[in-house]
């Protein structure tokens, strides 16, 4: 296989998993994503090992790994960037909830989720009207856990994410200083 072959590999690799994790993120199947990642890494290496021009010198290694660094770098701090963020999200803000008797006997609960002060707005609200207080029904209950699990969901999902991103950016790092620390030691730099 030529080196042009190979790009084109890479290319078709990372189109396949952008759309994996596009389908992914959209299902909320994870697994997905995933799957496809091992598969690309197993697609590439097959596709390295058929490469049969000469593909590296001195200067494209040294290219290599300033760009590596470059990319580690810039990971790294936009992935802090987009915890400090989503956490910042998460963590502000406020939830608040009413119940209103109505003049028929019904009552009315309104559950919403609000920005941060100073001016706060609604990130989320919806109202369930139980009709007879005295009576639930199962309806009733499923309804009111639906209208709360709707609206910390808004938050979780961010915060999820967010200490994601945290885990990833903490990852990289160790990652980093432990290469660096290791070659250090193995090429006496």
């Amino acid at each position: 296989m030529k080196q042009r072959t190979y790009i084109i590999c890479i290319a078709l690799v990372a189109t396949g998993l952008v759309l994996a994790l596009g389908f992914g993120l959209t299902s909320a199947n994870m697994i997905v994503p995933v799957v496809a990642v091992v598969i690309g890494i197993g697609i590439l290496a097959l596709c390295r090992s058929r490469v049969t021009e000469v593909t590296e010198d001195e200067l494209s290694t040294i290219l290599h790994g300033k760009a590596a660094l470059s990319a580690l770098e810039i990971t790294i701090i936009v992935a802090a960037i987009g915890f400090a963020m989503l956490m910042t999200f998460s963590f502000t803000g406020g939830t608040g909830s009413t119940l209103s008797r109505c003049e028929n006997g019904s009552i009315l609960v309104v559950y919403g989720v609000l920005t941060a002060p100073p001016d706060p707005e609604f990130l989320y609200k919806n109202t369930y009207l139980i009709p007879d207080p005295a009576d639930l029904t199962i309806d009733d209950l499923v309804a009111l856990d639906t209208l709360f699990a709707n609206g910390h969901r808004i938050r979780d999902t961010a915060r999820a994410f967010g200490a994601a991103l945290g885990a990833v950016t903490v990852l990289l790092a160790a990652l980093y200083g432990a290469f660096l620390w290791h070659y250090n030691r193995r090429y006496g730099a």
